[in-house]
């Protein structure tokens, strides 16, 4: 998916949250307004909102099903956190495509820990996704359904991979991305909800590299000249997003930076939509 996709993706959300903050609404008039579909059948509405919406940390269902925005989480005051004491897991997932909450599944997945300015710990699987992986996909990441049929599925490698996480900021380029989708597959494998901070490199960048007129994935290891021989596959590129990351944080807005809050701040929330392409990172 283009660019141009990902602008039309955002656009559709900011309609959704014009409409609900009248009050919530179901299925049907919700993608009425939102698609400018009038007449919208009940079933196609239902599959849209839920493709659409069903995944983003600000939208939610009440219980009878009427879409509306999800309540403010209460902050609670806490001690503010040094920068040197942070580790970082920084993730890339492979995917289906862009969609968790409309089937689409993880068939790749691989972390890396910084920690102390080092690339340490690494853990990577690929992933059967219980499902087919289209064509283009698979021209994109050279990730063939031979390649997973005998591969662990995501409840196989979930436990490993939540005790690599552990402790550490989720870090990712375009984190939404990849948060969606880690998110949905492990309250699918667990039952668990995903939780703890996050830091979105392609956010970090706008902000420390205002000149820079992309911060595409190979924008940036362009820019800080790092080599990356696995491009589109998981390894590849979280080790490249880490190596990214070590370098952002060594700018001088970022050196002006003492606690995790001061870099939250800088970076920006990472839980809107980015205007980043999961297929351009």
């Amino acid at each position: 998916m283009g660019l141009s996709a990902r602008a039309a993706e955002t656009a559709l959300t900011e309609r959704a949250f014009e409409l609900l903050a009248r009050g919530p609404a179901a299925s049907v008039p919700l993608i009425e307004y939102v698609c400018q579909m009038p007449g919208a059948p009940q079933v196609v509405a239902e599959q849209m909102a839920l493709a659409l919406f069903a995944e983003h940390p600000g939208i939610t269902r009440d219980a009878e099903g009427r879409w509306m925005l999800a309540p403010a989480a209460p902050r609670a005051r806490r001690a503010a956190r040094p920068l040197a004491e942070l580790t970082y897991a920084v993730i890339d997932v492979e995917t289906t495509g862009m969609h968790p909450g409309a089937g689409d599944r993880v068939t790749e997945i691989a972390v890396v820990v910084v920690r102390g300015g080092e690339l340490t710990d690494r853990f990577e699987s690929l992933i059967n996704p219980q499902r087919a992986i289209p064509p283009f996909i698979t021209q994109l990441t050279h990730i063939s359904w031979e390649m997973v049929k005998d591969a662990p599925t995501f409840a196989d490698i979930a436990p490993e991979l939540l005790r690599v996480l552990e402790g550490h900021v989720f870090v990712a380029h375009n984190a939404d991305f990849d948060w969606r989708f880690v998110r949905a597959e492990v309250q699918r494998a667990t039952g668990k909800r995903l939780s703890g901070p996050k830091l979105c490199t392609v956010r970090l960048a706008r902000r420390v590299l205002p000149h820079l007129p992309s911060r595409r994935l190979d924008s940036l290891m362009f820019h800080y000249g790092i080599d990356n021989d696995a491009r589109h596959r998981a390894m590849g590129d979280a080790a490249a997003t880490a190596r990214i990351l070590l370098r952002l944080l060594s700018e001088d807005a970022a050196r002006a930076c003492a606690t995790w809050e001061d870099l939250q701040a800088l970076a920006g929330a990472s839980s809107g939509a980015s205007h980043a392409s999961p297929w351009e990172r």
